[in-house]
């Protein structure tokens, strides 16, 4: 029989590795790999208990360990080696366990190598991203200095602009017709005592 990947030729082993990849996939539904604490707890009772006899489940014991190995939140934290049953003494089981054991070793390689990529595209997409905000934030920034900048200018300035310009031409108007009233009135003045005087 195949299970997970391994050919299994003694039947009772087969049997064995069968439930104990139903068990496997029962923990991996339960267990947040998130949550390296939770999984170290696990990977304890796990062996605690002899949970896994065959080459699937000390595999599966072997990526629970892997794995922790790697957490940065599990530095100096010690590791329970994982035992081998005394059925792994057998030289088949242990030619079959190696090949076994090599293949799924490269697996799990390439699978931490994508993770690996992945993670850093991840990372770099974010700090684009963060770049990209603060290059837009400065710009919104600077784009309202200038325009709060040419309103202070406009409100304050004497020369006609679009705010004010109706009023600098009443203004302007008001003026000449004062200076004109006055021209006229010194006109008439000038005409009367002319008038007066002849």
């Amino acid at each position: 029989m195949i299970i997970e990947g391994v050919l299994f030729t003694d039947k009772i082993m087969a049997e064995k590795a069968c439930h104990e990849a139903e068990s496997i996939q029962y923990v991996r539904s339960k267990l947040d790999m998130e949550n390296p604490r939770m999984v170290l707890d696990m990977y304890h009772k796990l062996l605690k208990e002899n949970v896994f006899e065959t080459v699937v489940g000390l595999m599966y014991l072997k990526e629970l360990q892997n794995y922790l190995l790697m957490s940065p939140e599990l530095v100096g934290e010690e590791l329970e080696a994982i035992e081998l049953p005394a059925s792994f003494t057998r030289k088949e089981v242990q030619e079959e366990t190696i090949e076994w054991y090599a293949q799924h070793l490269e697996e799990l390689k390439q699978r931490e190598r994508t993770t690996g990529f992945q993670k850093r595209r991840a990372e770099e997409r974010a700090e684009k991203s963060r770049k990209h905000l603060h290059f837009s934030l400065m710009c919104c920034l600077f784009l309202f200095l200038v325009a709060a900048g040419m309103g202070v200018i406009t409100m304050t300035s004497s020369h006609p602009n679009i705010i004010n310009y109706e009023n600098q031409i009443i203004n302007k108007y008001e003026a000449w017709e004062a200076d004109l009233e006055q021209r006229e009135a010194r006109l008439k003045e000038q005409q009367e005592e002319l008038g007066n005087n002849p």
